[in-house]
């Protein structure tokens, strides 16, 4: 059997000591480490969310609105911007020749007035429009809806057409009229009833004979 000195023993418990503390050291260590990633996760969590909630449509002011129905008018301003106003501008360029022909004809102005109220889809607002014509009253248009499309506010382009029909219905495009022409047609009016016969209704034949 081997026997070690005193000496001996008590640098060996000394080290057994200071391991025993490295372990301990390193399990916290590696504890604070989890919590920190943890930690981490959550808060690159919650900037993901911070994110996503700023990338939200933000609501659109009156004065914006009223750009887009100014710019659509524009006869100066470039066809490419222009067709940028309207949903679905690109297939309806004649459009825009019409709502320009109505401003400077009729001296209209449509003006978009608080309030602005969210849509019918997360990307669309409803607005209140007021329709000024020289020498008579304003008359509002209530819930007129703007879509966001590629970045920009946009007349629905349904509402395009009902704001030209309204104004000058002899001047709305051919595109205006496409959606009336799939109506599904009026029912047939109901067929006289026949007039009734004064003539002496016929004898019954007589029986046997």
């Amino acid at each position: 059997m081997m026997h070690f000195s005193k000496e001996f023993s008590v640098k060996f418990s000394r080290l057994s000591a200071v391991s025993v503390m490295a372990v301990a050291m390193s399990c916290a260590l590696t504890a604070c480490s989890s919590g920190d990633d943890a930690s981490t996760g959550k808060s690159a969590s919650a900037t993901s969310q911070a994110g996503s909630q700023a990338a939200k449509i933000a609501m659109p002011t009156p004065e914006d609105l009223n750009a887009v129905l100014n710019l659509a008018a524009d006869p100066n301003a470039p066809i490419e911007q222009r067709t940028q106003t309207v949903q679905n501008g690109e297939s309806a360029s004649d459009l825009f020749p019409v709502m320009t022909k109505l401003r400077d004809e009729s001296h209209a102005q449509f003006q978009v007035v608080n309030p602005i109220l969210p849509g019918y889809s997360p990307n669309s607002v409803l607005a209140k429009v007021n329709l000024v014509l020289p020498d008579k009253e304003p008359q509002a248009a209530d819930n007129v809806e703007f879509v966001y499309e590629n970045g920009k506010w946009k007349l629905a382009q349904s509402w395009a057409c009902t704001l030209i029909e309204y104004t000058v219905p002899d001047q709305a495009p051919p595109m205006c009229s496409k959606d009336k022409g799939s109506a599904a047609p009026a029912p047939a009016p109901a067929a006289p009833a026949p007039a009734e016969s004064n003539a002496p209704a016929p004898a019954a034949p007589a029986g046997g004979n």
